[in-house]
């Protein structure tokens, strides 16, 4: 077994973790998540279209040349598109003065005058999204696979394995909500997914940290390696892995970044912080194992 002095190494990581979380805490207390338009009560503007054929281009341009006109600038877009009917909205975090409405509907008429396509503008405030239901519901299923692999790790890698193993996961998922306070990401109505993908990525990981330790002790010349000795030689195998998963979701979530609609961009954003923190908080599984066995003793 090649040995790796992987104490110094926990300790720093460690303290890099607790030092993120407690400033993500402070920040969450004082400012809160940097929310999504979609999470708060906003604006829209709704313009839908009938008979659009091929013209949902010119109904964007128009209404960016309004917009434009009138000094307001939306935060993002969405819309839907089935041939005939065409349904395109803007969001605002500010209010939208009702003459906005007024003009894009003129405008639209104007361009669409000689044509079949049917032109209606829709000016509103809409209610933030609220999860509360999805919430209960997300929680209740992480604490559901936090038992089912507690019990798993316990029976397979022994009782300290599982501890450190939830320890690993609850710290990732609570990594991940800390470095979305403090990097201001923006928070959209898939976060709960995003916070379920750190969670379970950690323990993931972590359970793969697990597993190599136990392979690497069946070695015989590992007969008499302590746990400090087998976390440290399972390290560099362990991060190189993860350190390639890490990478090919990076390079995923970059062509999202790229080609996606904003609100795409806003989740891709969401999705880094949840790999990031899984790979990071992951490498500390091994210690906190190491460090059960030596209190064990």
């Amino acid at each position: 077994m090649k040995k790796f002095d992987y104490k110094n190494l926990f300790k720093c990581f460690l303290i890099v973790a607790l030092v993120i979380v407690v400033a993500g805490a402070f920040m969450l207390g004082f400012l809160g998540f940097n929310k999504d338009v979609q999470y708060v009560d906003h604006y829209e503007v709704v313009i839908t279209a009938s008979d659009i054929g091929d013209a949902d281009k010119t109904v964007k341009d128009t209404a960016e040349k309004v917009f434009k006109k009138e000094g307001v600038d939306p935060v993002y877009t969405k819309s839907t598109n089935d041939g005939f009917d065409f349904t395109l909205i803007y969001l605002f975090r500010n209010e939208v003065p009702a003459k906005v409405a007024e003009s894009m509907k003129t405008e639209m008429e104007a361009v669409f005058a000689e044509s079949s396509v049917e032109v209606d503008v829709v000016h509103n405030e809409a209610v933030g999204y609220k999860a509360f239901t999805e919430m209960w519901w997300a929680l209740l299923a992480a604490g559901i696979l936090l038992v089912l692999a507690f019990f798993y790790a316990a029976i397979r890698y022994k009782w300290a394995a599982a501890f450190s193993v939830v320890l690993t996961s609850v710290l990732g998922a609570a990594f991940a909500l800390a470095l979305t306070a403090i990097t201001r990401v923006p928070v959209t109505p898939a976060y709960l997914a995003v916070i379920s993908i750190a969670f379970v990525f950690t323990l993931a990981m972590s359970l793969y940290y697990m597993n190599t330790v136990k392979e690497d002790k069946k070695n015989v010349a590992n007969a008499d390696a302590t746990a400090a000795q087998l976390v440290a030689g399972a390290f560099r195998e362990v991060f190189l892995k993860n350190l390639v998963t890490l990478i090919a979701f990076v390079v995923v979530v970059v062509a999202l970044l790229i080609l996606g609609t904003m609100a795409v961009k806003f989740v891709a954003l969401q999705i880094v912080v949840a790999i990031v923190s899984a790979f990071f908080v992951s490498t500390l599984c091994g210690g906190i194992y190491a460090g059960l066995k030596k209190a064990k003793k």
